[in-house]
């Protein structure tokens, strides 16, 4: 398989893949660790692409400028549930979520900057 065949399937479809890798990754966890999913909530996110504002190339750099920051927020999600992680003995079902939320922004955010001039 090329990279042209997996930016094909991947790119403009970052957060679904995201989310299914989450999921995925979440069931993993709970099957090892039952207690994991024990009075959690699980949370999701959306975020707007972005590519364009009112037809006007500043959009694409807004999105990279607020996804990159978004990613410092989700990372800190993880770091926080990791440290929890450590105290209780048990991963939360959340840590798969934020770390792909956290990769998805960036993904995001580089391939808004690769692509700003393809759209328009």
């Amino acid at each position: 398989m090329t990279l042209k065949t997996i930016n094909f399937y991947v790119e403009g479809r970052a957060f679904e893949w995201c989310m299914g890798i989450s999921m995925m990754a979440a069931a993993i966890e709970g099957t090892i660790w039952p207690r994991a999913v024990e009075g959690s909530g699980l949370l999701t996110a959306y975020v707007p692409n972005g590519q364009t504002m009112f037809k006007s190339r500043l959009g694409p750099y807004v999105r990279a400028i607020c996804g990159v920051l978004s990613a410092i927020i989700w990372a800190q999600f993880v770091i926080s549930l990791v440290a929890q992680w450590v105290d209780h003995g048990y991963p939360s079902p959340g840590i798969p979520f934020w770390f792909m939320f956290t990769i998805g922004e960036l993904y995001t955010a580089y391939t808004t900057i690769k692509n700003r001039n393809r759209h328009g």
